[in-house]
């Protein structure tokens, strides 16, 4: 499925928890891994501008060579590219010129005011980019899988076989079972196709999750309603009845897939759902929406990233 995996680094630790999850997909798929950092200098008025970008870019090569170093000794295809400009930007035409077929990353799960703020280069990869995005909430401290700070060929005498045997193997994680919430929209469609193809290729357990708004919840009243409570039944009959429909005819190739309806609002009910039926990855199609639209309608994909403890990948209709 995946030939070359693009995986942007800023250098921090957060950035590498991506890095287990990334090996696992390069072995299974005999894939490239090609590393990028997107470089910055940010100096004072007056000073040397030119220098300070050599510098930055200078920097960032020699971050991305040692993580290729310690990819490489796991017997992974890698490349490293630097580039320099807007993050976001660099990255989704770096995704376009080498042809890259799935980006990995890590994001900081920022919310509030610090994510206003700063925004998030996640995000706008998540609504943007042409490929799937594969994305993992990190936190500090950094998980034991990450890779570990390489030590300086001067400072070990050189490089030998046994030091080289001494490097930790990157713990790469197992895919046993998938969630893919679906709305019945053209770009859930295509995250279902991919996450059969997912489930198949690991041989993974698949739980295909459609929730509804509760109506119970929209009139904002816990005054027991029978009608409104027949309309719920209702609603979750229906919806069983067209989610088994897309399911059979979507992933017939699958033996066995397990299809679930739930109430109540969308990103909660995933995050419930995935926790409950302890996934190991979500799979879900996203609109990509910008501006006014997804500030009155928020995305239910970028809230299930923030709070998702399992890595998600992310699929835009027209990727």
């Amino acid at each position: 499925m995946y030939t070359r995996i693009l995986v942007p680094m800023d250098g921090s630790p957060l950035a590498e928890a991506i890095l287990p999850e990334v090996v696992e997909l390069a072995r299974l798929h005999a894939a490239e891994v090609m590393l990028l950092r997107v470089a910055l200098a940010h100096t004072f008025p007056g000073a040397d501008q030119t220098d300070a970008q050599v510098h930055a870019v200078e920097e960032a090569d020699g971050y991305l060579a040692d993580v290729e170093r310690r990819l490489a000794a796991q017997r992974i295809r890698v490349s490293r590219a630097v580039r320099y400009g807007h993050v976001a930007e660099e990255i989704l035409d770096h995704v376009q010129s080498r042809g890259a077929d799935l980006i990995a990353m890590s994001t900081h799960g920022r919310s509030g005011l610090p994510r206003w703020v700063l925004g998030s280069v996640a995000e706008a990869i998540l609504r943007a980019a042409p490929v799937p995005v594969l994305l993992l909430r990190a936190a500090l401290p950094a998980p034991a899988t990450t890779l570990a700070p390489a030590e300086t060929a001067a400072g070990m005498g050189g490089e030998t076989a046994a030091t080289r045997a001494q490097e930790p193997e990157l713990s790469t994680p197992c895919l046993r079972h998938i969630l893919c919430p679906v709305d019945f929209s053209q770009h859930s469609e295509k995250a279902l196709a991919y996450a059969g193809a997912l489930a198949q290729r690991f041989g993974a357990d698949l739980t295909v999750l459609h929730v509804i708004y509760d109506p119970l919840d929209i009139t904002c009243s816990h005054i027991p309603h029978p009608p409104l409570e027949h309309l719920r039944e209702e609603m979750v009959r229906d919806a069983e009845h067209v989610l088994q429909s897309r399911v059979g005819g979507t992933l017939r190739f699958l033996p066995s897939v397990k299809t679930v309806v739930m109430a109540g609002r969308p990103y909660r009910q995933i995050i419930r759902c995935a926790r409950e039926h302890h996934v190991d990855l979500i799979v879900m199609g996203t609109q990509g929406l910008s501006g006014l639209d997804r500030l009155i309608m928020g995305s239910t994909a970028e809230r299930v990233v923030r709070m998702a403890a399992c890595p998600v990948v992310s699929i835009r209709a027209a990727a």
